[in-house]
């Protein structure tokens, strides 16, 4: 652009350098605002920049009027924005990575965001890398959901690790104005599903992938990505016994015969259909065939505990729950923790014990699964009471085995040699450790002896 004597009189007026004018030249028509992270700072600092939407603001089309008169032009020859398109030059596109480009559900979301200022980027973006980088970014996550990030010089928090709270909200104002549905469990982004409306009038697309919601039966052939809590979700080609159970809005539950397995719900593919296959059941449904499934199951008691809890009344009030240093052990216990609080307390309330029965349990190997525990390295949360393990080099016979939910981590118990405290000969493991297992047998008590004869 040439810089007129008359324009040098306008860019003195107004505090404005070269790279300013040209970011102020390119949002004609209210268009979003190309320039650079200084120049944006700078326009904004000056009125002239909106700092959410990046378009020009009434001062700011007041300087370009004078810019362009400056010039000898008028406004009429700028050219209108297409709405509902993604920019493409030089292998960048607005708002989405070029490879996303031709997604209805970036398109979408994208039109979505109305005015919004969207962050150009190349198929090679970094979030830790992509300094000059400023604006919403759309990433399609399938069957009608994105996530959409705000990205400021180039990332996706602040420096402080927290994320852009305000950014994220105005998107998401617009989106939901526009008919999506937005989820709260997102921190960084805002995760949204296309109105039902719109994505039923397009048609299947080629790939294969069963829409929402998926239709499984029994004997059905299955791929997912595993809804892990810990590392990288993985794919996993399962067939399924039984109709998949919806855990909630977002995962699954595949079963196929011997565990359960969660996915993510969206990820679902059916590679080989038996059958006509039925809805998934709603979250009360699966909830309940849950329920009426393991209650039909034999279960190995791992651990169980009785206390004793005070609860006190005054006056033929409702009880009260009584907050004591330790629980009771025994009835006796507690009923003289009672008498030492009656012989210190104003007369007139009452005091009784509530049983508490505490009974951690765990589904035993059934028979159909004796090839998943044939004797060689085996995970340590395989094993169960009757197994004979070699562990630290000394073979042990294990006669009770405990997971601790606060470390995540399992206490192995054997069967002391010598008649020993029971505690002493206790392994801790992770329930990623592996021991080897030297054979598999009915279960037995603390000496060794089968539980069946003890009883």
């Amino acid at each position: 652009m040439d810089i007129t004597d008359a324009m040098r009189a306008v860019m003195k007026q107004y505090q404005l350098t070269e790279p300013m004018v040209r970011a102020i030249y390119s949002g004609r028509n209210r268009q979003i605002l190309n320039c650079g992270p200084r120049s944006e700072k700078a326009l904004v600092d000056r009125g002239m920049m909106h700092p959410v939407n990046s378009a020009l603001t009434d001062r700011g089309m007041e300087v370009l009027t004078a810019l362009q008169v400056a010039q000898g032009i008028t406004t009429a020859s700028a050219r209108e924005p297409i709405e509902g398109v993604i920019v493409t030059h030089a292998g960048t596109t607005k708002g989405s990575l070029p490879r996303h480009a031709d997604h209805s559900d970036a398109r979408a979301a994208i039109q979505a965001l109305d005015n919004l200022k969207l962050a150009e980027l190349t198929n090679h973006f970094d979030p830790e890398e992509g300094a000059d980088v400023r604006g919403f970014m759309v990433e399609p996550r399938g069957h009608g959901r994105v996530d959409v990030y705000w990205v400021f010089a180039g990332r996706i928090r602040d420096h402080n690790g927290n994320p852009f709270k305000v950014e994220l909200q105005i998107a998401a104002d617009k989106l939901s104005t526009a008919g999506w549905r937005i989820e709260s469990k997102s921190v960084f982004c805002v995760l949204a599903w296309r109105p039902i409306t719109e994505i039923a009038e397009e048609p299947v697309t080629p790939d294969g992938w069963t829409p929402m919601p998926v239709h499984v039966h029994a004997g059905d052939l299955v791929e997912a990505k595993t809804a892990t809590v810990n590392g990288e979700p993985k794919t996993i080609t399962v067939r399924v016994d039984r109709t998949p159970w919806l855990v909630n809005r977002r995962r699954t539950a595949l079963s196929d015969g011997t565990g359960l397995i969660p996915v993510f719900t969206d990820t679902l593919r059916v590679v080989d259909e038996t059958s006509v296959s039925p809805v998934l059941p709603t979250m009360e449904e699966s909830a309940a065939a849950a329920k009426a499934f393991f209650a039909t199951q034999p279960r190995e008691v791992l651990h169980e505990e009785v206390t004793y809890t005070l609860q006190t009344r005054q006056h033929g009030g409702e009880w009260q729950h009584l907050y004591t240093p330790h629980a009771a052990k025994t009835l006796d216990e507690a009923q003289e923790t009672i008498d030492d609080i009656k012989a210190l307390s104003e007369p007139g309330g009452e005091y009784r014990p509530v049983e508490v029965r505490r009974t951690l349990t765990a589904l035993p190997h059934q028979p159909a699964a004796a090839a998943d525990v044939e004797p060689g390295p085996v995970p340590a949360r395989k094993l169960r009471s009757g197994y004979r393990i070699r562990i630290r080099g000394d073979e042990r016979h294990v006669w009770k085995v405990a997971f601790d939910r606060q470390t995540r981590s399992l206490r192995v118990y054997t069967v002391p040699p010598k008649g020993e405290n029971p505690e002493f000969w206790a392994y801790g493991m992770c329930v990623k450790d592996t021991v080897e297992l030297i054979a598999v047998g009915p279960a037995v008590d603390v000496t060794g002896q089968l539980v069946d004869a003890a009883h």
